[in-house]
């Protein structure tokens, strides 16, 4: 219970009645004690919010003119000489005695708990949760408790599982609060706030937090998000300052027999059987043994499945499964089509050697922390050197996906942004649009295109501000943001040496060489091909002559220029053949077929554009 003294200006000696209905919705009382008005309350409000409840209470508008907040002893003494003395002591008693605190577990959902699968620490966590408080009841001990739990862990490894069962055991509602957000949801007595991106809030935001904490009554249980073990010990440390019971809990992977039987587990829940035969051998075509969340997607699969073919759990007869397809398998496709679309990009050899270097690195640094051994935290952020159209920004996507596909990174996204994005034009503005941009990326990859760009051009330039925004931005969040730095490789080099601060963040530089002759006239026929047109035999020789010369031309752009050139052919091709005859035209062949004349016309197009801007575009080479 809240209490407060409350003065007016110019008093009114009439209160209007209060229902019982009243006084339950609102969950006060207002009343006058020798010509002073109180204040009982079961909220903890501030001024303004106390003259928004009780203005109703009068019949005329009255001004607010001071709140004492009084303790619950000092309350007593002033109603000592009153005839609801006795009223207010017993009332008090009987609520001590009713709510000693607020945690009372459900003891059959509690046996649920050696059922389920994995989450050792969770389990153990919840088992020493149950035992301090009953320790605390047999001792009738009502000392106000905070409980924080930081739940670590990547995608699917059941920290959202874990929230449910505990608000389920102990009859709670959970509110997720996300900490980046400038207004923190209303948390009331029955609710549990479970904060996402704690480390990344403001402080006002987080000083709203702790005000919320400190306002709960009894024992109680807040749940903090974090994504690393790194992460989980920061929040700790902080949480440690202002409260005493803190504890880490541990979400690492589940192993395939774990994620066997959830999906058994959920079938069963569902009421769908399946012979284990079935079971096996639908899991092994499928590959959907990723997480707990893809298991719940397959599980979903296969209860609409059951839906649509009539299926009675009633009978309990074994589901067929002719005709079954895996609706879900977006995630899986996604993964595989990702690695195989960087195997298969013409040239690039080295690219793809140094990525799956990374690659393998990240993977075997998660396995050893799954099995308990630490890592020391290492830079990821990285340069992509190369001239335009080496394929920079196509691995940077693909690359991106592999990394979210494998849970290195949190979020299947890439932001691109270039010096615009990260510059202000007048002073203040920068640094604000810096942190945007990793608040965008938050749990991916941010790209920076034209990197070297930054470098100021002039003492007005807001550059340096921007490249020391940066650097602060990849040290605090580099466990949440990858950066890729790309552009120019000579450009890129003398960017990094503008701030010592670059080079110390950066693991390593990946080059992206110009393509060869031959693997720009790969190039152009994959695009050709894909767009299903068929080139003649004596186009690849015109091809390779032009091609020799222009790689020497200061803005040659590779495989933009390459891209730029079909779209030429493609003109040149369709307006010889729309002078064709009606019987041509019926042809397949003659349609989609390219011809010398096609390729000679293009060049030509072309090389008259290149000639116009030849020398006002692009850089030495």
């Amino acid at each position: 219970m809240n209490y407060y003294q409350v003065e007016f200006k110019d008093p009114d000696d009439f209160l209007k009645t209060q229902t019982e209905d009243f006084i339950k919705t609102n969950r006060l009382l207002l009343f006058k004690e020798d010509d002073a008005y109180y204040l009982i309350s079961q909220e903890n409000y501030n001024d303004q919010e106390i003259m928004g409840k009780i203005k109703d209470f009068f019949d005329h508008e009255l001004t607010l003119k001071k709140v004492k907040t009084l303790t619950e002893s000092d309350f007593i003494k002033k109603l000592e000489t009153s005839d609801r003395r006795e009223l207010v002591k017993f009332l008090l008693s009987a609520n001590k005695e009713i709510m000693p605190h607020y945690l009372k577990a459900n003891f059959e959902k509690l046996d649920e708990l050696k059922n389920i699968c994995g989450l050792t620490d969770f389990k153990k966590a919840v088992q020493e949760l149950i035992t301090y408080l009953s320790f605390q009841e047999k001792i009738n001990n009502n000392e106000q408790q905070q409980h924080f739990y930081i739940f670590y862990g990547e995608r699917g490894s059941g920290r959202k599982f874990a929230v449910q069962f505990l608000m389920s055991l102990f009859g709670m509602n959970a509110i997720f609060v996300n900490c980046n957000n400038f207004f923190i949801p209303k948390i009331g007595e029955k609710d549990v706030p479970v904060l996402v991106d704690y480390l990344s809030a403001r402080p006002r935001t987080k000083s709203d937090v702790f005000d919320i904490f400190r306002q709960k009554k009894g024992h109680s249980f807040n749940v903090i998000i974090a994504r690393t073990s790194q992460e989980a010990e920061s929040i700790r440390k902080e949480l440690l300052e202002d409260f005493n019971k803190v504890s880490i809990v541990n979400f690492p992977n589940y192993d395939e027999s774990e994620l066997k039987e959830i999906g058994l587990q959920m079938l069963n829940q569902k009421g769908i059987q399946l012979s284990n035969e079935d079971y096996e051998q639908l899991i092994a075509e499928n590959k959907v043994l990723k997480d707990a969340k893809e298991v719940r997607l397959f599980v979903q699969d296969l209860v609409e499945f059951a839906v649509r073919n009539n299926y009675d759990p009633s009978d309990k007869n074994e589901l067929n499964l002719d005709g079954f397809i895996l609706q879900n398998e977006s995630s899986v496709e996604d993964e595989e089509n990702a690695e195989k679309k960087l195997s298969e990009l013409i040239g690039l050899e080295e690219v793809k050697i140094v990525l799956n270097q990374q690659l393998a690195y990240n993977r075997v640094s998660a396995l050893r922390q799954a099995h308990g051994f630490s890592n020391e935290i290492s830079n990821r952020h990285l340069i992509f050197s190369g001239n335009p159209g080496t394929g920079k920004t196509v691995v940077a996507r693909l690359f991106s996906e592999i990394l979210y596909n494998n849970k290195i990174i949190q979020e299947n996204k890439l932001v691109e942004v270039g010096r615009t994005d990260l510059v202000g034009e007048y002073v203040g503005q920068t640094a604000p649009k810096v942190r945007k941009a990793f608040d965008d990326a938050r749990g991916g990859v941010l790209f920076i295109d034209e990197a070297y760009s930054l470098t100021p051009s002039s003492e007005r330039d807001f550059g340096n501000e921007a490249i020391s925004a940066l650097i602060q931005e990849m040290e605090n969040r580099r466990d949440e943001v990858l950066v890729i730095f790309a552009g120019y490789e000579e450009l890129m080099a003398q960017f990094i040496k503008t701030n010592p601060g670059l080079s110390s963040r950066i693991s390593r530089e990946i080059k992206f060489l110009d393509y060869t002759i031959d693997q720009l006239i790969d190039i152009l026929e994959l695009i050709v091909n894909k767009r299903y047109y068929q080139l003649t035999d004596d186009c690849k020789v015109v091809l390779r002559q032009h091609f020799s010369e222009v790689v020497n031309c200061r803005n040659f752009g590779n495989a933009r220029y390459v891209r730029k050139l079909v779209d030429e052919i493609v003109f040149s091709q369709a307006q010889r053949v729309i002078e064709a005859d009606k019987i041509q035209l019926e042809d397949d062949t003659f349609l989609n077929q390219i011809t010398l004349t096609d390729i000679n016309e293009a060049i030509v197009a072309i090389e008259a554009k290149l000639s116009k801007s030849i020398s006002l575009i692009g850089f030495g080479r």
